[in-house]
This record gives C-alpha cells, structure tokens and sequence, in this order.
C-alpha cells in the first residue's frame, strides 16, 4: 500500500509541475481558424463574393508577442491587365494582444471588384504563415 501510495504522489507532483511550467497550452504560437466574411463580425462565412462586397479576411492568433508585426496581401489571380504574383493592395498591423485578427478591402470603383479568381496571404514578421483563395461573382 505504502508503495502504491508512493507512486501516486510522484505522478500527481509530475503533472502539478508540467502544469506550472505551462507545458500544456491551448494552441501553437502562430496562427489558425483563417476564413472569409462579408461583414466586419465574421458572421456571414463566404469564399463567393459579390463585386460591391466588403471582403474581410479573419484569422486567430495564439501566444503572440505585442509588437508582432502582420502584413496582409491581396492578389487578383486572373483579372486581365493585373499580375497575378503582386498585390494589388496590402495593409501592415502591429499585433496588440487580440485573439482574431481581420483585414478587409472595399472596391474604389463604383462597380464593384471585377468578376474573378483572388487570394490573400497573410505574413508573420516577413515570413508567409497563411492564405485563402475566394472568388467575385
């Protein structure tokens, strides 16, 4: 019995201290859960936009560092006269301890963005960690 008991308290030190340590944690540092929206909430989930549509871009961020820089990429991927390798806009955020981040784009042209496939990639500190693909009908 004294054995046993031995054991029991040895396991439960072990976890108490695996715990204290944080070795347990909700999420990997970094990024996850990307989606598309047409509203600023994220409610209305859509990879299929119409040309007059806010698009917004959400994603949730796990065990960052305030100051963590962000730069969001947006890519025409067929749309004639537009390279489909260079952003036709980008915009930069200073991570400052959300949990979800967003970014959007809003046509400046009266009809809308034009009937095509797009992507956005989202950048960590320079380095890519993450993309969607959506399309304008």
């Amino acid at each position: 019995m004294n054995k046993k008991w031995f054991i029991l308290t040895a396991l439960l030190a072990l976890v108490l201290s695996t715990l204290a340590c944080g070795s347990f944690t909700s999420a990997p540092a970094g990024i996850s859960n990307i989606y598309m929206a047409n509203d600023e909430n994220g409610d209305n989930k859509t990879t299929t936009f119409a040309p007059t549509d806010d698009i917004y871009v959400f994603f949730d961020v796990n065990q960052m560092e305030n100051g963590t820089q962000f730069e969001i990429k947006w890519y025409a991927l067929n749309v004639e006269g537009q390279d489909p390798n260079t952003p036709f806009t980008t915009s930069d955020y200073s991570y400052n301890g959300e949990s979800t981040l967003y970014a959007n784009i809003s046509s400046t042209d009266p009809s809308g963005f034009p009937a095509a496939q797009y992507k956005v990639e989202i950048y960590m500190d320079s380095v890519k960690v993450g993309e969607q693909q959506f399309n304008v009908q």
